[in-house]
């Protein structure tokens, strides 16, 4: 063991080997955990490594409501804890079980001197962001299991230690909590702690099956390995048709299915006659091959725990917080479908992707990275997806329960951002609220901030951001004490930051503070999954109606270019659906004209008016040409007003009496550079 010294600077070094700037968080390594971890508590909880801890409890009252909350999950922790603990407490290790907040919420420990920590005692918080580096703390972060090795640690009081995490999942994959096997032994081998972590893995896949058996207790269940300790698990009906897969499973056909659509387990494997009458066969020990050529797996099939349930139907949604007993049940549930929607669904990561290559990759990176305080930038053409993908990425991080706030930075006045992203005290102005205004950055405490269109933000405020990021604290207008937040920031932009670098439109020192981890998303025209996107706005924009794009109208939206993206594509198909008689969606009802790819090269700020860029509109007819020269007008206006303003775009917006957030569409849509 370390002593205080070389433990914080080891720390140190560590961490500041992992500079955002570097290109570790790209490919972040599993040696990099714990620095990546370190990281995290100087740069994002703000805490010193030499400084002396004391673990934070819960009272009496507050644990027991906490155990109340998580009892279907102790209730199916416990039998495997204690014949794990007969395992391992002849060597000392106790085992604790923690919820999805990082609460010890029970334990199993024999309580000798010797071995036992009282720091490690039932109510005690060991969320990374309470704790530091640790083995519950750090495991909820990274949603895989963590061993955290005496001075691996980030406080030196808790050096002593050693711990072996592994998550929990629900059986519809949700993170509920972790499993963790410790110990109070200076001396302890790395090499131990590496067999122990072993244990806690193959502990929680056991936990883990429990509950997912359970909720699935009236269908057919699929297990299969994965890795050394654990199991993918798949629960159908009688009819075949998929409802529940573990997270396990889920993460393993991540790229080859789309939970939200597939539906048939014949979608996923290939057909094997073997399964034909599932009520008959009962268990057996078979090998189902992948689709389209994938490998082969070893698959144990066993029967419902519940007789006469075959056709289980979509199943029972397992929380951590409802015992078994208290969940409803059907006596014939339908067979699974998906129902008509009463309001838009939030898009998941896997939504995001698709079946894109260069998606799929964004959505892994992202994941390795979500849980901590890096932030997070999106860039894109207009109307790719920006939003959405971020409120994604703030459902599946551990900051979902907290709130999502976006802030447009161009569709806010000047005089106005200010105010409304930091906030004011009462009377801190005329006109002002009374009570006043907390601002985008407090009302985000805690969960996630969404900046979109940054790079209109004024240099004023740039600076005002910058200083809440590096310090963690805002300072509201007319305050007089700062208010500090935890938040994490995602911000977006359709602009070349880098060239607004240069102009001196945007800080450099911003750009490196919000560039923790890049994220490109591609143009739709670049995405190879362009029908399957197609597709499925279809179905969503009609929820039980069967409607079918004719070959030519495939053609014509496969053809077009789609400068507008996503967002023009669903205008599109919103309104052919809207409009389309029968069940044949046609040509005629698609309000496009098939053009070629329109060039991507901006046109020179000098051209003359009669070298009018391709994004001006094509004349067709009367009302064509008009169009024409109205756009021929309104972009030799926009370019003299530049000319005469030096550049300066707020100067141009300002004598055209237009907003820069306009202006900048319009410099987009006819390719003016500035």
């Amino acid at each position: 063991m370390l002593d205080l010294r070389s433990h914080v600077s080891r720390i140190v070094a560590s961490a500041n080997q992992l500079s955002p700037a570097s290109g570790d968080f790209h490919a972040p390594r599993a040696a990099d955990s714990m620095a990546a971890s370190w990281r995290r508590c100087m740069e994002g909880y703000r805490f010193d490594p030499g400084a002396r801890f004391r673990i934070e409890a819960v009272s009496d009252a507050e644990l027991k409501r906490q155990c109340q909350a998580n009892d279907e999950l102790i209730h199916y922790a416990r039998p495997e804890i204690d014949a794990m603990f007969g395992a391992v407490s002849l060597s000392g290790f106790s085992i604790s079980l923690g919820n999805a907040e990082g609460y010890i919420i029970t334990e199993r420990a024999n309580y000798n001197p010797e071995f036992y920590s009282e720091v490690e005692r039932a109510g005690t918080a060991w969320a990374e962001p309470s704790a530091g580096t640790n083995a519950i703390g750090t495991c909820l972060v990274e949603r895989q299991p963590v061993g955290v090795h005496t001075n691996d640690h980030f406080f030196y009081d808790f050096s002593a230690l050693s711990c072996a995490s592994a998550p929990l999942f629900s059986p519809d994959a949700e993170l509920i909590g972790a499993i963790n096997i410790s110990i109070r032994n200076p001396e302890l081998q790395r090499e131990t702690l590496k067999v122990v972590l072993g244990l806690s893995t193959s502990l929680a896949d056991r936990i883990g099956e429990r509950m997912f058996r359970q909720a699935f207790r009236r269908c057919f269940i699929l297990k299969f390995a994965i890795g050394a300790v654990d199991h993918g698990l798949i629960a159908v009906d009688g009819d075949f048709q998929l409802v529940g897969l573990n997270h396990a499973a889920r993460e393993m056909l991540r790229d080859r299915i789309q939970l939200a659509r597939v539906r048939s387990l014949w979608a996923v494997f290939e057909r094997d006659h073997r399964l034909a009458d599932l009520a008959r066969l009962g268990s057996a020990e078979l090998t189902l091959h992948l689709q389209k050529g994938g490998d082969a797996i070893s698959v144990s099939l066993s029967g419902p725990l519940e007789a006469g349930a075959q056709n289980a139907g979509a199943g029972h949604r397992f929380t951590a917080a409802a015992p078994a007993a208290e969940a409803p049940t059907r006596a014939r549930p339908a067979p699974p479908a998906l129902p008509p929607r009463a309001a838009p669904r939030v898009l998941t990561l896997d939504d995001c992707a698709g079946s894109d290559p260069r998606m799929a990759t964004n959505v892994r990176f992202i994941r390795r990275v979500l849980g901590g305080s890096l932030p997070i930038l999106l860039l894109g053409e207009t109307g790719v997806g920006k939003d959405a993908f971020a409120r994604a990425i703030h459902e599946e991080s551990p900051r979902r329960t907290a709130p999502f706030v976006a802030f447009n930075c161009a569709s806010v006045p000047d005089t106005l951002i200010d105010s409304e992203l930091f906030g004011y005290g009462s009377g801190a102005f005329t006109g002002a609220r009374r009570e006043g205004s907390p601002g985008r950055l407090v009302e985000a405490d805690g969960g996630t901030l969404f900046l979109d269109e940054i790079g209109d933000m004024p240099i004023s405020q740039q600076t005002r951001l910058l200083h809440v990021l590096e310090s963690g604290e805002v300072m509201p207008l007319g305050a007089t004490k700062p208010r500090r937040i935890d938040v994490q920031v995602v911000a977006a932009t359709n602009q070349d930051l880098e060239a607004q670098i240069g102009r001196g439109q945007f800080r450099q020192d911003l750009y490196y503070r919000l560039a923790g981890a890049v994220i490109d998303i591609p143009a739709l025209r670049e995405r190879t999954d362009r029908r399957h996107l197609i597709e499925t706005l279809v179905a969503d924009l009609v929820p039980g109606r069967r409607l079918t794009l004719t070959p030519e109208a495939l053609a014509l939206l496969m053809a077009h270019d789609w400068p507008g993206n996503v967002r023009e594509l669903r205008h599109v198909l919103n309104r052919a659906v809207h409009i389309c008689e029968g069940d044949l969606l046609g040509v005629g009802d698609i309000a496009i004209r098939p053009v070629g790819r329109v060039p991507a090269a901006p046109a020179p700020l000098a051209a003359r008016p009669e070298e009018l860029p391709a994004a001006l509109p094509e004349a067709e007819g009367e009302a064509g040409s008009a169009r024409l020269a109205i756009a021929s007008a309104e972009r030799e206006a926009i370019v003299a007003t530049l000319a005469r303003c030096g550049g300066n775009v707020k100067a141009a917006a300002g004598a055209l009496q237009l907003s820069r957030a306009t202006l900048y569409r319009k410099l987009q849509r006819y390719r003016i550079a500035h």
